[in-house]
C-alpha cells in the first residue's frame, strides 16, 4: 500500500512541476527582473548563485534582455574579471509587471484551497525540502509590496 501511494505522489509531484515549467509566467528573464529589482544591481556571479543557473545559460538571457533595453551589463569597478548587471528604467517597468504576473499567478493556483488546507500543504512542502536537504530562498518568495 505504502509503495502504491508513494508512486502516486511521485506522480502527482511530476505533473505539479510539469505544470510550473511550462504555465509558470514567472521564469526566466522575470526572475532576473525581480531579482535585480529586489536586490540592486548585482554581478553575473551573484546570479548565478541566486538563481542556479549555470554560467552560459544566464549569459545568454542577459544577452537578450541587454538587446531588449532592460539591463544595463558593465564591468566591476572592484574586480574586472566580474560583470554587473543593472536595471534600465524599463527594465524596472517590465520588473513590476513580472512580480504582478507572479502573485497573480499564485493567486490563481491557489484560489480554490482554504486557507487551513494551504498552510497544511505549506508545512508538508517546507519538511520535504528539509528532508532532501533543498534550500530555498525564503526572501524571494516572500510577497512584498512594490508600492511603498
Amino acid at each position: 500500500m505504502d509503495n502504491e501511494l508513494n508512486l502516486r505522489l511521485l506522480g502527482m509531484m511530476h505533473q505539479i512541476s510539469y505544470l510550473m515549467q511550462t504555465q509558470e509566467k514567472f521564469r526566466g528573464q522575470g526572475r532576473l527582473l525581480v531579482l535585480l529589482n529586489r536586490y540592486g544591481a548585482l554581478t553575473q556571479r551573484e546570479l548565478i548563485e541566486l538563481t542556479g543557473r549555470r554560467s552560459a545559460t544566464l549569459s545568454e538571457q542577459l544577452e537578450g534582455m541587454e538587446k531588449s533595453g532592460l539591463i544595463l551589463r558593465h564591468k566591476n569597478e572592484q574586480d574586472k574579471r566580474n560583470v554587473d548587471v543593472e536595471l534600465t528604467e524599463q527594465g524596472k517597468l517590465a520588473a513590476a509587471k513580472a512580480l504582478q504576473n507572479r502573485q497573480s499567478y499564485a493567486d490563481e493556483l491557489f484560489a480554490a484551497v482554504p486557507q487551513r488546507k494551504k498552510q497544511q500543504l505549506a508545512g508538508l512542502l517546507d519538511a520535504l525540502l528539509h528532508t532532501w536537504e533543498i534550500p530555498i530562498n525564503e526572501e524571494e518568495y516572500q510577497f512584498y509590496n512594490t508600492e511603498e
